[in-house]
Order: structure tokens, then C-alpha cells, then sequence
């Protein structure tokens, strides 16, 4: 009775099942190619009886089949460009939302100093103070199209040595051009009167066409609006 008992309690080995479908790519090829090398080799199957020859070829159309269910192949060249693709929108998008959120910043910044500094035009370090938060505003809404935005309110102080460089250099081009007369109406959202080449000569110190991204033109008239509505109510 207790040897049944024993016999009966044993339990089966488990076996993990992968339906065929699941199966990756990779071992069905595998698969597949070591099924068509036994059926090639026609001479070691003489002996062999028809059932398995007609079983090997069954598999080999199974196991195309499977293939063909997983669709079409990626090729590697092909999904590194579509994870790049797809990081260099993300990255753009990230970009644009983080220079409209400066730009806003900044206008916040330029519209509380005055009011807070009614004597700003004939005091020189306010004059000073408020002509560098003018030049933040400049450098939001014109900074380079083809380089990557660096903020110029970081979360935390930029340590990059390279980002300080390139910042500093944009920024100096800027203030140049801006007291050549290139850039006209700081604060309002007339800055896209400035010409593409003075542009782009004014921030990268080349003339690319399209290095300027004035993309905030709509923006700034919303904002002066919502900057005008909240003086009213106040």
C-alpha cells in the first residue's frame, strides 16, 4: 500500500512548453536550416523510410510558416535608426517645451524687475541688470536651431565645461549684435524682423539660413496678451 502510495505521488518531470509561433526568429532559422541540410543530403536518407522523408519536409513547411507569422525581419541598420529617429523627436520635443518655458521665465523676470525698479532708466546697475535679463530673453529665442539647447535657468548649475563655452560664445555674439542694432524690439514678439543672415551671423558666427528658431512668434503675442489681461486686473 505504501509503495502504491509512493508510486502514485511521484510526479512527472515538468517540461516547459514554447508554442512554435513564440519561438524565436533566430532558433526556427536554425531549425529550418538544419531540416533542409538532412533533406539535401538525399544519399543518407536511401535507406530511410518515405514517412520520414515526407515528415521532414512537413516540419521544414511548418517551421516556414512560423517564420513567416513573426512578419518581416528588421534589419539591424533599420531599428538603430528607428530608435534614433525616435530619440531625436523625443529630444526636439523636450527642447521646444524647455524653451517655452524659459521664454515665459524670462518675460516673468523682465515684467517683475521693472515694476519692482521704477527707476531702472536712469539707475546704471539696474540699467545693467535689466539689459542681461533682456539678453536671456534674446538667447531663449534665438539660440542656434542645429545645436542642442542648453537652459539658461538649469535645474541645477551647468558643470559641462563645453555647454559654458558654447553658451558664453552665443551669448557674447548676441550682446554684440544686439548693440550693432541687428536686434531690434528685445521683449516684444517682433524679433522675427530680424534677417535670416544677421541671424545666424549674430549667434553661430556663420550664415546657415535656417540655424535661427523663431518657432515662438505665435507664443509671445499670448503672452504679451496674458501679461496685459493680468495689469488690467491688477
Amino acid at each position: 500500500m505504501e509503495a502504491t502510495r509512493t508510486a502514485g505521488s511521484k510526479k512527472k518531470k515538468f517540461e516547459r512548453k514554447v508554442a512554435p509561433s513564440k519561438a524565436p526568429r533566430r532558433l526556427l532559422k536554425k531549425k529550418l536550416r538544419d531540416l533542409e541540410r538532412l533533406i539535401k543530403n538525399k544519399n543518407s536518407l536511401k535507406d530511410l523510410p518515405d514517412e520520414v522523408i515526407q515528415d521532414t519536409e512537413k516540419k521544414m513547411a511548418d517551421v516556414k510558416k512560423q517564420i513567416e507569422a513573426l512578419g518581416p525581419e528588421i534589419s539591424t541598420v533599420t531599428a538603430h535608426t528607428s530608435i534614433n529617429d525616435t530619440t531625436e523627436d523625443s529630444s526636439s520635443k523636450k527642447s521646444k517645451g524647455l524653451k517655452l518655458t524659459e521664454l515665459r521665465r524670462a518675460r516673468r523676470k523682465i515684467s517683475a524687475f521693472k515694476k519692482q525698479h521704477p527707476n531702472h532708466e536712469t539707475s546704471k546697475e539696474e540699467s545693467k541688470t535689466l539689459e542681461d535679463l533682456e539678453l536671456d530673453l534674446v538667447y531663449i529665442k534665438h539660440f542656434p536651431r542645429d545645436e542642442e539647447y542648453i537652459p539658461i535657468y538649469p535645474e541645477a548649475p551647468l558643470e559641462d565645461e563645453a555647454q559654458l563655452k558654447s553658451q558664453l560664445e552665443i551669448r557674447e555674439r548676441l550682446a554684440k549684435a544686439r548693440a550693432n542694432g541687428e536686434l531690434k524690439n528685445p521683449t516684444g514678439s517682433n524679433d522675427s524682423n530680424l534677417t535670416e543672415q544677421d541671424a545666424s551671423k549674430a549667434a553661430t558666427g556663420k550664415h546657415p539660413a535656417s540655424n535661427w528658431s523663431d518657432d515662438e512668434g505665435s507664443s509671445d503675442e499670448d503672452e504679451n496678451k496674458h501679461e496685459a489681461k493680468k495689469q488690467k486686473s491688477e
